[in-house]
């Protein structure tokens, strides 16, 4: 028989507290070690939910890794992240030599492998994080085979490069001191420490050495100088990449935000939380606002518009009643071609211009103009816009007119579809980034506003591109287009119709190059042509820019900040200023708009007596619309995208929300509805003929699918995006048959 052994009831929870007692050191230690970096990590951070949570930020890495097709921009985007890599490093292996009087767990021995592979750790993820926004980024590619732009095997070695150039990074942080002994000793140069955890810790920041000092100098220097240059010509920064200017500016933020911080560290000044509250109060006092609206072309975004100019905009009434008597003479019912595209960034732009270029080249190849005006062009009358839509139709529209002008009557073949490709083939993204990392952001902590802001870095990006091609409507006023030579009404040009939306107010915000109309000050007045909407040409100079008007309609959210219009007309309109966002904020697909336009010009032909018969072209750019036009003219067209872009609005959504997120899920699809009811409005303000006969107003709607090949929402494109769109243009619509069927209608008896 066994006797019971006394169990000794102190072993177990002693073990335990001894257990717990070392994790919450080794925590404590860990938190400790990280304040020194915190600048590197808050980095970090927000570059991994930005890839993971942010769609556009997920198609840069797609971009980059995968469908461009440019050598060079890759080499560049390996390059500039080892440069942020190795900076990362280097900062943080200088903060750990530093004594924290508030921090003393940095002076563990403990710790020292901590000390030493913190730094190795976040300088070698930097190319790693590139390759996970990558890997994230394909799950939205659904239908391509590998090879659509690249073969897998030169897809995969483009991603293998990222995964060796981490490893070489981790190789070189561990084995360059061992190297450089190997090279001092061959010298007669004295060893250094094996590893940077046993470098003697310093007391003061100038204690580091010189050689450090001096690289904190130069990079302080470069990063106001790069600045500088960002300032002044941020253009130029076209080509380089997104990803490439977001690790340059990781770059530089790690190592000047760094070395401020181990300044402030060390003294035990608050440096970050200061510099919030500095640029909150700034903010919130309106003491360095640089985002007002331009209503000149020489008017920069930080400074007040001066006295507005003379009067010299055209009437809308004067506007169609000179285009219908041009066109329309002699006419039992005469055609008019009216255009409405939805915003969409870059895939908005691209696609509505090429649908536009591809039927105006068909057409005139096919029946070429005597006096070089092409016919499509010729007969419409106006295009409503939204974000990059209005993009989309301000390029097509400024080639137009380029095309149009004496001694460049368009040849035959696709001048106006090649022509908007090249002018919307640029990275547009990159000096928009670049202005709002270095030039924006130090504008935050500065009062008085200095600087142009980040949305005149992208208007200028606009004129640079089309400067390039010889067009130069994008940095002139917006009523330039529609008065010859000498002053008098031109009316060969589609009058633009772009649509922004006021913050305070959530309306419309109408810009036109016409004059006001009567009493349109006011939001909804008895006798404004518009519903509930502002009416732009109150608040906007008669020479505000093109590329401004397009901006203020597609002033995407955080990346153009909302703008500040404020008028210089006499007397001022009420409210005299106004905050201007995005026009998708309102509806997206522009017809609303539109439909306005229309009921104006139809009421303006009957009253003298014409019969028009409306032909409109609607654009639209998410691939997860259906087809809402029930009729199209069956005399001539019927779309052939019923399985390559198949509908999917109205399917059934099985996913409820719960109390927290349904309201703002409810405001946010709100949105989409809007655009919806609005595209059902015009099919039924249209006076079709439902007996199948083609003297009724016509519709087509032009949808851009999901396609083979994922097409990027922000504003950089490349190449092989043009191929799909073309592909898909050529693929689902018989361009051949609606150029016959436009030519019939439009052409004159």
């Amino acid at each position: 028989m066994h006797k019971h052994q006394p169990v000794d009831e102190t072993v177990g929870p002693g073990r335990l507290f001894r257990a717990s007692a070392w994790l919450g050191a080794m925590l404590a230690c860990l938190i400790d070690h990280a304040k020194p970096v915190r600048v590197t990590l808050l980095i970090l951070l927000i570059a991994v939910f930005a890839a993971v949570g942010v769609d556009q930020v997920s198609e840069l890495f797609l971009f980059a890794v995968w469908s461009d097709p440019s050598t060079g921009r890759y080499l560049g985007l390996l390059a500039s992240s080892a440069v942020a890599g190795l900076s990362i490093w280097y900062a943080a292996r200088n903060a750990y030599r530093l004594r924290y009087p508030r921090w003393p767990a940095l002076q563990d021995p403990r710790g020292a492998g901590l000390r030493d592979w913190i730094p190795r750790l976040l300088g070698a993820s930097v190319p790693l994080l590139v390759l996970l926004g990558y890997l994230l980024s394909l799950r939205g590619v659904q239908n391509g085979p590998c090879g659509i732009t690249m073969n897998c095997q030169q897809r995969s070695w483009r991603a293998m490069g990222l995964l060796l150039e981490s490893a070489f990074l981790i190789v070189f942080f561990i084995r360059r001191r061992r190297l450089m002994n190997a090279m001092w000793r061959r010298m007669n140069v004295s060893a250094i420490c094996t590893e940077s955890s046993d470098d003697s810790r310093v007391t003061l920041v100038r204690e580091l050495g010189r050689f450090p000092l001096w690289l904190y100098a130069f990079a302080i220097g470069l990063n106001m100088v790069v600045t500088g240059l960002i300032a002044w010509r941020p253009e130029l920064l076209d080509g380089i990449g997104p990803l490439a200017i977001l690790l340059i500016a990781a770059s530089f933020f790690c190592l000047s935000g760094g070395f401020l911080c181990m300044l402030a560290d060390r003294r035990g000044l608050p440096l970050l939380s200061s510099l919030l509250m500095l640029s909150l109060l700034l903010h919130v006092l309106r003491l360095n606002d640089n985002h007002r609206v331009r209503q000149y072309p020489a008017m920069s975004t930080h400074q007040q518009p001066a006295t507005a100019a003379a009067e010299t905009r055209p009437s809308f009434d004067e506007y169609a009643k000179a285009w219908l008597d041009d066109r329309c003479a002699g006419r039992t019912t005469c055609p008019v071609v009216l255009a409405s595209s939805e915003g969409g960034g870059i895939r908005g732009a691209a696609w509505t211009a090429l649908v536009l270029g591809r039927l105006t080249d068909t057409m005139n190849s096919r029946w070429p103009s005597k006096t070089g005006e092409p016919l499509l062009g010729r007969y419409m009358f106006a295009g409503s816009g939204v974000s990059g839509g209005s993009l989309g139709l301000a390029s097509y529209v400024a080639l137009l007119h380029q095309a149009v002008a004496p001694g460049n009557s368009a040849p035959a073949g696709n001048p106006l579809e090649a022509a908007a490709q090249t002018l919307l083939n640029h990275d547009f993204l990159a000096p928009t980034l670049a202005n709002m990392f270095f030039v924006d952001f130090t504008q935050r902590w500065l009062p008085g506003a200095w600087f142009d802001d980040r949305s005149r870095a992208l208007t200028r990006s606009w004129e640079w591109a089309a400067s390039k091609q010889g067009v130069s409507a994008f940095a002139e006023p917006l009523s330039a287009l529609y008065r010859t030579a000498n002053g008098q009404l031109d009316t060969r040009m589609p009058a633009l119709f772009l649509n922004s939306t006021t913050v305070a107010e959530g309306r419309r915000f109408i810009q036109h190059p016409f004059r006001p109309t009567a009493m349109s000050a006011q939001p909804s007045p008895p006798l404004s042509a518009w519903t509930a909407a502002f009416d732009g040409s109150v608040w906007l100079d008669p020479r505000v820019p093109l590329s401004e008007v397009v901006l203020n309609s597609a002033r995407f959210t955080y990346l153009s900040p909302a703008g500040t219009l404020e008028s210089a007309a006499t007397p001022a309109p009420t409210p005299a200023e106004l905050q201007l966002v995005d026009g998708g904020y309102f509806e997206n697909s522009g017809t609303t708009t539109l439909l306005e336009v229309m009921r104006q010009l139809r009421s303006i032909a009957t009253q003298r007596g014409q019969s028009l018969r409306f032909i409109v072209l609607h654009i639209s750019n998410d691939p997860d619309i259906a087809d809402f036009v029930t009729q199209h003219d069956p005399a001539h067209f019927q779309p052939l995208y019923s399985t390559a872009c198949p509908a999917v609005l109205g399917s059934p959504k099985n996913i409820l929300n719960d109390e927290l997120t349904a309201p703002l899920k409810a405001l946010l699809d709100t949105r989409s509805a809007r655009g919806e009811y609005a595209r059902m409005q015009l099919l039924q303000g249209l006076q079709m003929n439902r007996a199948g006969l083609t003297q009724g107003d016509m519709l087509w709607h032009f949808r851009l699918c999901h396609g083979d090949y994922p097409i990027p929402l922000g504003w950089t494109i490349s190449a092989p995006v043009f191929t799909e769109l073309q592909r898909q243009l050529q693929q689902n619509y018989p361009l051949d048959a609606m150029a016959q069927a436009l030519q019939e209608q439009l052409n004159p008896p």
